[in-house]
């Protein structure tokens, strides 16, 4: 479903899945049954340039993640990025709508300033909602169906990053200023 990027400007929340967006959608688990998942570690870089952003007044949008997973390992990573996380929230719809309406109450639309990022069937009532939806190349056909935007990366293989640096619109900056922008961290 093509429509335009959204600017800075008009976003007022950034919300990731976890599994297939941060992941590659797969698991190891141990004999104990202990789990771990595989990140890319590009993404790091992608959220402190966020936060250069928004120290310098060019961006005022919150970030984080929301994901129906309980498993500790998704709050390690959002430690790790130094990022929210809101995780083992069955119903993500209705976690936005609340949350969507204690942030911005009277706000007639909240969700026209919403990013999604989802990659599977559980995203899907969110993004049919959201302002923008984006999804990675390997996302579920229905959600492909339904995304605004779909990167070519997938899920776990640079899209976070991919789709940070297109909303700070990073191959538009200089040289100079990219180079300012990664030592300012």
């Amino acid at each position: 479903m093509p429509k335009s990027f959204p600017t800075l400007a008009a976003i007022h929340t950034v919300v990731f899945d976890f599994d297939g967006v941060f992941t590659d959608n797969k698991v190891w688990v141990d004999q104990d049954g202990r789990e771990s998942v595989r990140c890319d570690r590009g993404d790091g870089l992608a959220f402190d340039l966020i936060r250069t952003f928004q120290r310098r007044g060019r961006l005022t949008a919150e970030f984080f993640i929301l994901s129906k997973e309980a498993n500790p390992v998704v709050l390690a990573r959002a430690k790790k990025l130094k990022l929210g996380c809101h995780h083992g929230v069955g119903d993500k719809l209705g976690f936005i709508v609340e949350y969507l309406a204690a942030r911005l109450p009277g706000d007639a639309d909240p969700f026209a300033g919403m990013v999604y990022l989802g990659n599977d069937l559980n995203d899907l009532p969110l993004m049919r909602r959201a302002g923008y939806a984006v999804a990675p190349a390997d996302a579920h056909p229905l959600v492909c169906d339904i995304a605004h935007l779909i990167m070519p990366q997938r899920g776990g293989e640079g899209f976070v990053r991919a789709f940070i640096e297109r909303l700070l619109g990073i191959d538009h900056l200089t040289k100079e200023e990219i180079d300012e922008l990664v030592s300012d961290r």
